[in-house]
């Protein structure tokens, strides 16, 4: 129907963008002014990037991680990460040193963070994982399609 072709054309003419855009109260067209850079490739799809440390990693369908300098835009590091060549919907996430990625397929990268990242591991949960894990008290929560697994170390009684 019309609405759906609506939908489906703004679609196709969006220009997706990863940007830094300068805080402040001003009205209008900024882009002249408030954009201080931005990136048309390596845009994820769903997931939102993470900044720490000034860093701002990316991760795209396909397994391709980002890290650029938060600050300037510049991409210091863009590579598939081998092992986890997927589609991502959960986001990245920081947690006990080092960076979380989940999969659509299960596959669950562990990577050492900075400019320069680094894979460490990929760990196999077997089923779809859509949610963006969780890190609360020691624990780092991840909902698969049909479980929810804490991992870190066993609670004091």
């Amino acid at each position: 129907d019309a609405r759906e072709w609506g939908f489906y054309r703004g679609r196709r003419e969006a220009n997706n963008v990863t940007m830094a855009v300068k805080p402040g109260n001003a009205r209008g067209d900024l882009t002249a002014t408030h954009v201080t850079w931005k990136h048309q490739r390596m845009v994820p799809e769903v997931p939102s990037p993470l900044l720490l440390n000034g860093i701002l990693y990316t991760v795209k369908t396909g397994g391709i991680f980002t890290a650029m300098l938060a600050a300037t835009g510049e991409i210091k590091k863009s590579a598939r990460m081998t092992g986890a060549l997927d589609a991502y919907y959960s986001s990245p996430i920081a947690a006990d040193g080092k960076l979380f990625l989940c999969g659509e397929q299960g596959k669950v990268a562990v990577l050492k963070p900075g400019a320069e990242w680094e894979l460490l591991q990929v760990n196999d949960f077997e089923e779809p994982i859509y949610a963006t894990p969780a890190a609360a008290g020691g624990r780092l929560y991840i909902r698969t399609a049909s479980t929810l697994f804490a991992i870190g170390a066993e609670a004091a009684r």
